[in-house]
Parts: C-alpha cells; sequence; structure tokens
C-alpha cells in the first residue's frame, strides 16, 4: 500500500517488527523537499497483474521502500504459488519474499545498474494541521498506538504527566528528543525504522512461517560496524582455551537484576510481569552464555548472554545495538544515552523505578530515564546500593551519522555508541558521598602461593596484596608470610573494609576465601581469569614497563612520586619489586587490579598520576620494625575504627576526631591502626602536639580556621588529574551539558585550595624555632617538607582573574600568560587600529568628519555616509544598505581588512578554548609537589587534632614517658597513676562516675602479669580495654589520661575478649576461642601486651580451667610478657600466685537485701588480692530474673560451694602438675587448633580437642 494510503483501523500498524506490515507508512512533513515521485500505484498493479507469475521470475525490477524513501533494484528470484508470493534478491544481497501486487515496484533494464544512494528523512511529529492531513496517523492516534512508535513508545510520555508536541529532530535511526519535560515528561527516544530507541520484543513472534521478510533494511553485522566498543575479559592474543566460572556473589547479583520483574506488585505486575517470559524465552530454561555454555557447564558465564540469531534478525539497528551491549554486561545496569538523556530498558529499567524514582512511560515495555544533568548522581545511588552500572555515551551526532553514510556508503541507520564508564561502589570519583563521607572505598586485589598439598597448607603461606583507593589515586602493594588463620590478611581486612575485591578465580585457597568472606562486608567480588586476566608476575612487569616506556607517559612517570629520573622509569617501589625477584605475589596482585582498572576505563586516568606506597601493616620496613601491629581481634574488640554496629559512636577513632580536613582525618585513621614502635619518631610527635597545646595554640586555632572550608584536596586534585587531556572521556561523546564549566570550577577550586594550604602552613613556620619543633622544622622547612610551591602559585595568579573566570565560566588569559594569545591579541588591535586610520583617511578624502563606521546585523565596518555625499564617493565604494539620509559601504580594502580580523579572531577563540586544558596540564607538572603539600597540611591537621582530644580526657592528662628495653635482661613495663579511661566520661555514666586506678605490670617489684578477678559487671573487661587503648595513645604520641604514665614500647598487642562463633564457617565459640589464643602463644614476644579476658569460658569448668592454668603457665614462664587475665576461675588466681603474677580484683561491697539475697555495690576499683566469688546471682538479680528463681539459685551456689572448698581442703598438699606438663598441654592445643582448620572430617577435628580436654582435665584432678 502507498505511504500515503490510509489503511483500516483494524489493521496491524506497519513497523519493522511486524512482518505483515512490513514497511510503515511514510509520515510526510508539512514541507517537504522534493523528490521523485513515485509511480502510479494503478501503473504498477496493473503491470504485476499483467505479469504472469512464472515469467516474473529472472526479471530485473526496482521496489520503493517507503522509509528509506529510496528505490532499489533486485531481481525476482522464485515464485511461490501457494502464497502467490515473489522470492526478490537485491542487488546489495538481501532477500525478502513479497506480494508484488501489493508492492510499489517497476520493471528496470536487464542490466544491473548500481543502487541509487539512500535520501534520509527526518520522521517528525507534526502538528495538529499536519495530522489532519494524514489519515494513517489520525487513526493511530485514536487508537492510542502511534506508527512511528510501535517498537519502542515514540513519543511515549509518563502515565500521569502531559507532553507538549514537539519534533523528535534525527535521521532514520536515530532520534534526539530536544523536548520539553513537564516534571519526568519527555519523548521516549524509539526506534523502528527511523528511531533508535529500544522496544525489543512487540512482534518478535509473529513472523508468519515461511516468511524470510527483514525487520530493517538490511541486516548489519553490528561488529563490523564498530558501533560499540567491545567489553569483554578477553585479552588481545590470548588463546581461549582457559575458562572461567564466576564468583557466586557475581551471579547473585545478576540474577537480581533479571529477576526485578518478579518484585513487581499491582498494576506493574499485571502490566510487565509476564513480559519477560514470554518474549525472552532465551532468559529462562534454555539460556546461555556468549560462548552457548548452559548454566550447568563449569566454565558457565552468567555475565554473558547468547542472543538467538531468529532473535536478533528480528530487532531493528537501535534495538540490536542495545542488546549487543547488554548481552556482555547481564550484570550491569545500562545507562544508554538517547541525545540528551539516559534511558533504561526492560530490567534496567524496573531498577532505575525501584533504585532511583525514576517514572515508567507508556507502553508495555519497562523504560524510563532521566537527563544528562543528573548522571553524576543517578551514577552514586546505584553504586551505593551495590550496583554495577554501565554509562554508553552516544559518539556520534545525525548529523555525523549522515556525512559518514555519504562518504562510506554503509547503510548504518544507528548513531555510534561507546562504553565510556563502568561504575561501582569502589571506582566512583566524584558525588555527594565523597564530599560528604572522608572514608576511602578500597578496592582490594589477593593472590596467593596455591598450596599443592595438605601437608603444605599448615605451613606459612606467601600473600601479595595490591589496594587501590581511587578517589585519590593511591596504590599500596605489599608481599607478606601469613599463618594458617590468614591473620594478617585478616587484619588488613578489617583496617580497610574493602568495598570490592579482586581475585583469580578457583585459586585462591580455602582459608583465604573463608578470610575474606568474614572479614569484610558484603563486597563486590571481581573474579578474573588466572593469567589471562588475572596476570602473573612477568605479565604485569610487562604491562607496567610498556606504560611507562611509552612516549605519551614520559612526562607523567617523571612527575611521579618516587620515580627516578631516568626516560621511561617505573615509579621507585615497582622498580624495587622487580629487582627484588622474589615479589611475585606483589606483583600479581598488582596485575589483577591493573586488568580490572582497564575494563572500567580508569587505568588511563588514575597511572600517569598515581602514587605507589608499600604496604606497611606488617610493621616491617626495610627490616625494621616501624609500627605496632593491631591484628583484627585487637581492632574488633578494642572498637578502635568501628563499633559492634558498624558506626564511630563509642570508637577511639571518633575521641581524637577533631580533624577539619578530609585528607587529614584519613591519615588519622592510619596513625591510629598502626602506632609507632620508634621512640625517636614518637618523642617528635609529642613535641609538636605540646608546642600546639602551649604556645602554639592560637597558630593552631588560626590554621584550623584556615582549613575548615576546604573541600577535601586530595580527592579534588586526585579528579583533576584524571580529567586532564586526553584521561577525560572520549571527545567524541555528545554532550549536550558544558562539562567545560564545572571543570574551570575544579580547577579553580584547586588553585584556591593548594594557596590557602600554603599560606597556612607557612604561617606556622613561626613555631620552629620552639624547644622540642624538630618535627615541624621537617615538615615546614621549605623544599624539604612543606613544597615550595609559591612561584607556582604565582604564575597562575597572573595567568587570569580566578574570581571573573568562575563567574563568566571560562579563562580570558591576563597578558603574559600565553604568547598565542598574545599575539593574536596584538594582531588584533593592530587590524582595529589599521581601520580607524583607514577612516580617518576617508573622512579627509570625502571632507566629512561624520563619515563613521557601523555594524549592521552580521556586516561590521560598514562606512556610513550621508546621503547627500552619496555623489562624492570614490568608485571603488560598494554599496551594501541604505537608510534614511545614509548610505553603507564597503571598500576593498576594508573587506580586506575584515578578513583577516575574522581570522585572526577565529584563532583568538580556538586559543581560548584550549587555554583551560594548557594550564590544567601546566598544572599536573607539579602533581607530586601538590600531593607533598597535602600531606604536611593532613599531617598538621593531625597534630593539632590530638592536641585538641587531650582537653576532652576526663581528669588529668599526661605526656607518657616511652622507654626502648635496652637487652634480654631488661623487662618491659607499664606504671600508670590515676589512669583513666580514653573514651568513658562520667557524663555518660548517668549517676555515677568513672573511677581511674593505678596500674603497675613489670619492672623492679612488679610482677609482668595481673590476674583479675571480681564480681561480674565489676569493670575487668573495662580495664583491660582501658589499658590497651592508653597503650595505642601514647606510641601515637597523643597525651594519655592519666597523672603519669612510664611504659616500654609494645610491639603487638593481643586482645581476646568476648564470646563470639562463626556457624557458617563450621565454628564454636569455644573453636574460635582456642584458634585466637593459638595465635597469641604463636606470635607473642617479651615486647607484646596480652590481654585475655575470661578464657576457658566455653567448655566445662574443669576443661576450662586447665586450659587458662596452661595458657597463662606459658605465657608467663615462656613468652614473659606484659598481661592481664581476667576470669572467674578462682582457683587458678590461688595458684598463680608468685613474683610473676600479681592478684588482683575489682572491689565491691556486699550487702544483704531482700530474702536474703546478696546485694552488690561495684566500686571499680583496682585492688590488690583474689575476690572469693563472682556474685553471679546479683547480676541475675539485675537483669530482673523473678525472686523464686534466684533463691533457688543462691542455695545452688550455697551447696556447690561447699562442696567444692571440701575437695579443695582434701586435695590441698597434693603436688600440682608441673610447668612442663602445661606446656606439653600448650603444644598440644596449639597442635589441634592448627590442625583442626584444614581437616577436612570434622569429627576427626573434634575428637583431637576431646583428647585434649581429657589430658587438661586429669592434670586438674591431679592437682
Amino acid at each position: 500500500p502507498s505511504a500515503s494510503t490510509p489503511k483500516p483501523a483494524a489493521e496491524p500498524s506497519q513497523s519493522p517488527l511486524n512482518p505483515k506490515a512490513r514497511k510503515p507508512p511514510l509520515v510526510v512533513p508539512s514541507h517537504p523537499p522534493p523528490k521523485p515521485s513515485p509511480p502510479p500505484q494503478q501503473e504498477k498493479k496493473h503491470d504485476a497483474a499483467a505479469a504472469p507469475a512464472g515469467e516474473a521470475v529472472g526479471r530485473r525490477l526496482r521496489v520503493y521502500w517507503p522509509l528509506d524513501d529510496a528505490w532499489y533494484e533486485g531481481t525476482v528470484d522464485a515464485y511461490d504459488g501457494g502464497s502467490r508470493r515473489h522470492r526478490v534478491k537485491y542487488d546489495d544481497g538481501e532477500e525478502e519474499e513479497v506480494d508484488l501486487v501489493k508492492e510499489k515496484f517497476e520493471w528496470a533494464a536487464e542490466e544491473a545498474t548500481p543502487p541509487p544512494a539512500r535520501k534520509l528523512r527526518r520522521l517528525r511529529r507534526m502538528s495538529d494541521t499536519a495530522k489532519a492531513k494524514s489519515p494513517s496517523v489520525q487513526e493511530d492516534e485514536e487508537t492510542g498506538d502511534s506508527t512511528e512508535d510501535e517498537d519502542w513508545k515514540k513519543g511515549a510520555a509518563p502515565e500521569d504527566d502531559s507532553e507538549e508536541e514537539v519534533e523528535l529532530d534525527d535521521e532514520e535511526e536515530e532520534v534526539v528528543a530536544v523536548s520539553s519535560r513537564k516534571g519526568k515528561s519527555r519523548n521516549s527516544l524509539s526506534t523502528s525504522a527511523s528511531v533508535s530507541t529500544l522496544r525489543s520484543t512487540s512482534g518478535l513472534g509473529s513472523a508468519s512461517s515461511g516468511s524470510t521478510l527483514s525487520k530493517k533494511r538490511k541486516q548489519v553485522d553490528v561488529g563490523a560496524l564498530d558501533c560499540a566498543k567491545k567489553f569483554s575479559f578477553q585479552l588481545a592474543n590470548t588463546p581461549e582455551k582457559a575458562e572461567m566460572k564466576v564468583p557466586p556473589s557475581c551471579d547473585r547479583r545478576e540474577r537480581i537484576l533479571e529477576n526485578a520483574h518478579l518484585a513487581l506488585t499491582g498494576d506493574l505486575s499485571e502490566r510487565f510481569g509476564s513480559r519477560q517470559t514470554e518474549k525472552f524465552t532465551f532468559l529462562g530454561q534454555g539460556r546461555k552464555d556468549a560462548k552457548g555454555r548452559r548454566p550447568g557447564d563449569p566454565a558457565y558465564d552468567p555475565r554473558t548472554l547468547f542472543l538467538p540469531s531468529q532473535f536478533l534478525k528480528n530487532l531493528t539497528g537501535g534495538q540490536r545495538q542495545w542488546w549487543e551491549f547488554k548481552s556482555q554486561h547481564m550484570d550491569k545496569v545500562l545507562f544508554f544515552k538517547m541525545g540528551k538523556f539516559y534511558e533504561l530498558y526492560e530490567m534496567d529499567a524496573h531498577v532505575g523505578a525501584k533504585e532511583l524514582d525514576l517514572q515508567y512511560m507508556k507502553g508495555d515495555q519497562p523504560h524510563c530515564g532521566f537527563p544528562e544533568k543528573n548522571l553524576a548522581v543517578n551514577l552514586e545511588k546505584l553504586a551505593q546500593k551495590g550496583y554495577r552500572v554501565l554509562v554508553v555515551e552516544q559518539t556520534e551526532t545525525p548529523d555525523q551519522l549522515e556525512l559518514r553514510r555519504r562518504e562510506t556508503g554503509t547503510k548504518d541507520k544507528v548513531v555510534r555508541r561507546e562504553i565510556c564508564a563502568m561504575v561501582t561502589k569502589g571506582t566512583l570519583t566524584e558525588g555527594e558521598s565523597l564530599l560528604a563521607n572522608p572514608d576511602p572505598s578500597y578496592i582490594l586485589s589477593v593472590a596467593e602461593s596455591y598450596p599443592c598439598s595438605s601437608t603444605n597448607s599448615q605451613d606459612g603461606h606467601t600473600i601479595g596484596v595490591c589496594i587501590i583507593d581511587v578517589s585519590t589515586s593511591k596504590f599500596i602493594i605489599g608481599q607478606f608470610q601469613d599463618d594458617p588463620e590468614r591473620h594478617v590478611l585478616c587484619s588488613i581486612l578489617s583496617e580497610i573494609r574493602p568495598v570490592e575485591i579482586i581475585k583469580p578465580a578457583k585459586m585462591l585457597s580455602a582459608e583465604t576465601e573463608r578470610a575474606l568472606k568474614n572479614n569484610t562486608r558484603d563486597p563486590l567480588i571481581n573474579g578474573l581469569l588466572p593469567s589471562t586476566e588475572f596476570w602473573d608476575a612477568e605479565k604485569t612487569i610487562h604491562a607496567i614497563e610498556q606504560y611507562y616506556s611509552s612516549s605519551d607517559n614520559l612526562t607523567a612517570s617523571r612527575n611521579t612520586v618516587g620515580v627516578q629520573n631516568n626516560v621511561g622509569c617505573l615509579p621507585d617501589l615497582l622498580s624495587e619489586l622487580i629487582e627484588a625477584g622474589d615479589r611475585v605475589y606483589a606483583l600479581s596482585a598488582l596485575g589483577g587490579s591493573l586488568f580490572y582498572l582497564k575494563q572500567v576505563l580508569l587505568d588511563d586516568k588514575l597511572l600517569p598520576c598515581a602514587e605507589f606506597e608499600p604496604l606497611t601493616c606488617s610493621g616491617l620496613i626495610n627490616n625494621m620494625r616501624k609500627h605496632m601491629i593491631l591484628d583484627a581481634a585487637a581492632l574488633e574488640n578494642l572498637e578502635i575504627l568501628e563499633n559492634a554496629t558498624g558506626g564511630l559512636s563509642g570508637t577511639l577513632y571518633e575521641q581524637l576526631n577533631h580533624c577539619v580536613t578530609g585528607f587529614g582525618k584519613r591519615m588519622l585513621k592510619r596513625w591510629i591502626v598502626r602506632p609507632l614502635y620508634d621512640c625517636k619518631a614518637i618523642q617528635q610527635r609529642q613535641g609538636a602536639i605540646a608546642i600546639f597545646k602551649g604556645v602554639g595554640h592560637e597558630c593552631a586555632m588560626q590554621f584550623r580556621k584556615d582549613l575548615c572550608r576546604l573541600p577535601d584536596m586530595e580527592r579534588l586534585l586526585a579528579h583533576l588529574f584524571s580529567r586532564c587531556g586526553e584521561n577525560g572521556r572520549s571527545k567524541s561523546v555528545v554532550l549536550y551539558e558544558d562539562t567545560a564549566k564545572r571543570l574551570l570550577k575544579q580547577f579553580t577550586a584547586a588553585l584556591r585550595g593548594c594557596q590557602q594550604m600554603f599560606q597556612a602552613c607557612s604561617s606556622i613556620r613561626v613555631l620552629t624555632g620552639t624547644e622540642g619543633s624538630s618535627l615541624l622544622n621537617d615538615l615546614l622547612s621549605p623544599g624539604k617538607g612543606l613544597p615550595d610551591v609559591s612561584s607556582i602559585l604565582d604564575y597562575f595568579r597572573d595567568a587570569f582573574d580566578w574570581s571573573e573566570a568562575d563567574h563568566n565560566g571560562r579563562i580570558i588569559p591576563l597578558e603574559g600568560c600565553d604568547p598565542e594569545y598574545d599575539a593574536t591579541s596584538c594582531a588584533i588591535e593592530e587590524i582595529e587600529s589599521s581601520l580607524q586610520e583607514y577612516l580617518k583617511e576617508q573622512r579627509k578624502l570625502l571632507k566629512d568628519s561624520s563619515v563613521k563606521y557601523v555594524n549592521v546585523g552580521k556586516d561590521t565596518y560598514l562606512i556610513e555616509v550621508s546621503e547627500s555625499l552619496r555623489g562624492s564617493v570614490p568608485n571603488d565604494y560598494e554599496l551594501q544598505s541604505t537608510k534614511k539620509g545614509v548610505c553603507r559601504y564597503w571598500t576593498p580594502e576594508v573587506k580586506q581588512l575584515i578578513s583577516e580580523l575574522s581570522k585572526v579572531a577565529t584563532d583568538k577563540e580556538s586559543i581560548l578554548k584550549g587555554i583551560l586544558q594548557k594550564l590544567i596540564h601546566l598544572f599536573i607538572e607539579h602533581h607530586s609537589k601538590w600531593r607533598q603539600l597535602v600531606s604536611v597540611a593532613a599531617e598538621i591537621d593531625v597534630l593539632v587534632s590530638l592536641s585538641i582530644a587531650g582537653d576532652y580526657f576526663e581528669g588529668p592528662t599526661c605526656c607518657p614517658t616511652i622507654r626502648e628495653l635496652c637487652g634480654p635482661d631488661d623487662t618491659p613495663t607499664f606504671h600508670a597513676r590515676n589512669l583513666g579511661h580514653p573514651i568513658i566520661r562520667s557524663d555518660s555514666l548517668g549517676k555515677g562516675s568513672f573511677v581511674p586506678n593505678n596500674i603497675n605490670m613489670g619492672g623492679p617489684g612488679n610482677a609482668s602479669f595481673i590476674v583479675l578477678t571480681g564480681p561480674n559487671m565489676g569493670g575487668k573487661s573495662t580495664l583491660l580495654r582501658q589499658v590497651c587503648l592508653t597503650i595505642i595513645l601514647a606510641q601515637i604520641g597523643a597525651d594519655v589520661p592519666a597523672e603519669n604514665l612510664e611504659l616500654s614500647l609494645v610491639d603487638r598487642i593481643f586482645v581476646r575478649m568476648g564470646a563470639r562463633d562463626h556457624i557458617m564457617a563450621g565454628k564454636s565459640t569455644f573453636l574460635v576461642e582456642l584458634m585466637e589464643t593459638a595465635s597469641v602463644l604463636s606470635s607473642a614476644t617479651k615486647n607484646s601486651l596480652v590481654a585475655l579476658d575470661e578464657l576457658g569460658r566455653g567448655t566445662s569448668t574443669s576443661d576450662g580451667q586447665a586450659i587458662a592454668a596452661s595458657v597463662l603457665d606459658y605465657l608467663v614462664q615462656r613468652v614473659q610478657c606484659l598481661g592481664l587475665f581476667s576470669t572467674h576461675y578462682h582457683k587458678l588466681a590461688v595458684e598463680h600466685e608468685d613474683d610473676k603474677v600479681s592478684l588482683c580484683h575489682m572491689a565491691c561491697q556486699v550487702g544483704t537485701g531482700e530474702g536474703g539475697l546478696e546485694e552488690v555495690t561495684f566500686l571499680y576499683r583496682l585492688t590488690a588480692g583474689s575476690c572469693p566469688k563472682s556474685y553471679g546471682v546479683n547480676v541475675a538479680r539485675l537483669a530482673g530474673i523473678p525472686a523464686s528463681v534466684l533463691q533457688r539459685a543462691n542455695e545452688k551456689s550455697i551447696d556447690f560451694e561447699a562442696s567444692y572448698g571440701k575437695r579443695c581442703c582434701a586435695t590441698k598438699d597434693k603436688a600440682i602438675c608441673t610447668q612442663e606438663d602445661n606446656f606439653t598441654t600448650i603444644k598440644d592445643l596449639f597442635r589441634v587448633v592448627k590442625a583442626g582448620n584444614h581437616q577436612g572430617d570434622q569429627a576427626t577435628s573434634l575428637s583431637r580437642i576431646r583428647e585434649v580436654q581429657m589430658r587438661a582435665r586429669a592434670q586438674a584432678m591431679e592437682a
């Protein structure tokens, strides 16, 4: 049927997705461009009828395609008498079966002629007048279904918002909506043969049998078009033999995306609930990944999807493009750029509606979207909720598409698009969360030596890690030996809490996998193919050498922190790792992270200005211990960084955090989790803090005032570095928002921030002559600690007006900033001067001083002459326009000057457009100095914060005296007078007040270990935490809440506190307790502090007491470290009273209450001697246990104590077990726990533990 012929309403609308109505009618604009008129329909029908079916075979013809507004030549290849259809084979290779009686066609000459170039036609939504001229459009609008919108609902609007009539201005397959939106309303961009949007399923199954109709003009190989950048985890020149099973977590997240429609309710469920099952059968039972593997296959990859050829054949170009992207990234939400909007379709639309509060558009296809300006906000929202988001940008305009089609002859109908970003929790580089929350979102890459046998699995493992903070371009790389329980790895995980983990799939040991699972909080897991994707050391070395030796990165590498001066060299840390030769696992971890960054398009953004640091959590740098070790148990039990619920309330970090900058807060966290193990360094910090508390107090307050309004400079600089030049998004990306203005604001903010930091740090330089200011001298000495950036800042101040640039949104360089710009400005001035001189000459020539230049529209420098002088003007005057009383002329000289002026002005504008990038490049050349400036400002911010924190302690504070042990006979010490609590204050205790205590451990006349007893709730655990936190404070360099404190350096704090189990790991409370105790026994040194709270509570009294006694003996006699051992085993306390163990208890007063029950008043005072009992019934009373139960419990308690006392008297003179027997028991315990963690048979492990329990019980009975 003709494009202008109305069709009955009952007929299906003509759409590329409807085989029975293959060619949609052509919607004619109000003023169509001239075109060749198609031959009359009657003539064609007559020709078809006149040609017998058999005779038509072999003849050449031209068929008119109304949508393309073009004729295509071909040959009638065959005829089907049953369906009365001819098969036409076109000259471009495509075939279709058509009924010639119903088609526009004409017989062609027998010689084949090249097909004419297709003329593109813009399809527009018509005005009311135009619609009235098209009955087909009228009928479709009345039924609510536009023929143009058959595929993806072009012109669709939100259900509850009206939409203005607008034009969709684009080429055949790409319609860019330039529309007026009310609320969330807008034109949905569509793709039939005329629009490139996405409704992929309408009519997919409606093709009649035997029909080979194409759903668009030409079936195009998307891969050949290069319309989408391929985004896969397959390296070039890499054999595809190795396969990978994607981690279950990735599979789970991918299922959440695909099953989003199952969570719909109400009207939405009725509208979309069955769509996916009915339309996309390949997502159900017959699902395959991109390589055709089914879910049962071990190498099945749920991130990809196999698309059936018939499904692809039924798609339009835009639909196919979207599915090509989606099928390779089923685990991600696609933000698909369409003109000025990012669109979400199908399963992604459900996520957008649920998580972003976007509104579904009309139609039976899930579809929603948002404008370009909201990209950063919505990226951040989805990323923070754990989604992976793929940003697919438009890299070609419709005009560029048309030009490409004319130049290359391609028949592409869809503009090119590319993946320009893949955003997750760990790869966010901008957003409100980064401004509000200074905490880094770390990505952790892990590699390890894979054990070959169960025997080797019990030995130490080598683990390599690479920790990345994308927001600051920081890489922390290291390798360490870890024990079977992965305590070092667990410590790292507890400290950084990574939001993403990169690992070689199926290559990590069970113990490492368990550590990753138990010490993180639902991170994204990225399992990479070993060697191919998770590179080994050799591939990593090759990759980084290739990168840093490339010509594009020579400048960056020269200016990178810690880089040698040789051309093409590596950063110092990478060079050391390579030269060491045995750091293969650290390099492999780096390789895995580099591959991942490459896939998320961040490698080129981060590496040029990356900051590489060595891993220091092990406490060793250059074989010298520099930091105290706090393992995962210590960080969690002492609530150093976060409390049990993951918050900050009651943590040491909250108590000390008075920093005013985000980069200072991050440095403070690093200081807290890595206290110093160097007396000189600690004393330097103490001196600086003392200055800020004393003579430098005013300077410190002014410093805080100067920096309190600064943005997070560390992140801002890193973001600016990544946005420069080629590091930004592809230059071909089509953007409608002015991103240059935003970049300019970030640049000026960075300049102002650097200036403020430099001035604030310089103002403190007056304190460098103060006593005890050696650290401040090192920090603030120009060129040594504080970089000399004054001349650089002066250059940028003289280059342009920062305030004016912010106001105008562009940089106007001042004189001397840019020679090219200055040259063009001078050239313009000279030309303008020549024009003025020429004007003076014309005034003399015409003898009229009123002759002047005027501008009329785009015509400039018109010589305006009075009409009375019209007869006197020279012959070379060219009349351009007239006005009452005047005439306006150009002369050849003026035209020449105007031409020169226009050229120079164009050059000047071009220079202005590039001046921002040029200045940013100059700024980034000094990026190492800017980073050093941030580091100095952060350290001063932390020192000032620690000086302020002391004012928040309750009671007296002091600067602790710290000493190093002089020799093997020197004993560790801890002597505190009136020690308060670093965190607890009386105002948080209600009616009571905190009671300080004197604590003495080690040194002459003092036992090194305190065995602490006392009533339940008497304050034993609080005292243990109090001592541990005080030592951490002291070795950070801060003041402590005490009248006086003397201590020796502590290399590690072990804390075993509370009852915890790991049910999912198959570990009971008692087993967890024994495993932690085994770690203490195997790792503690003479310089360590051990704090054990109620060891042995997880089993029977006899077993627990025996194990506790053996552990205590081992620590006191063999390790000889400082320690506190709280217990309710009162017999244990009595038996260990000697010169190495001090018996103490938390004092209380006991009275008689109602019903004869004991009432205990807690005094919280550390007192010498053992407490006679624990008074557990008193705690039961406080908990509200019924009086009858309490009375019965009290009676039972008296009976048990009487029985226990008799047995004690009977065995009073029996010899106790020897220390060697105790040590043997400890060794057996250590062996069992160590072996049990690797034992596949749980029953065997339990039997071994029972064996040790029986031995411990026997020793206890003998005692």
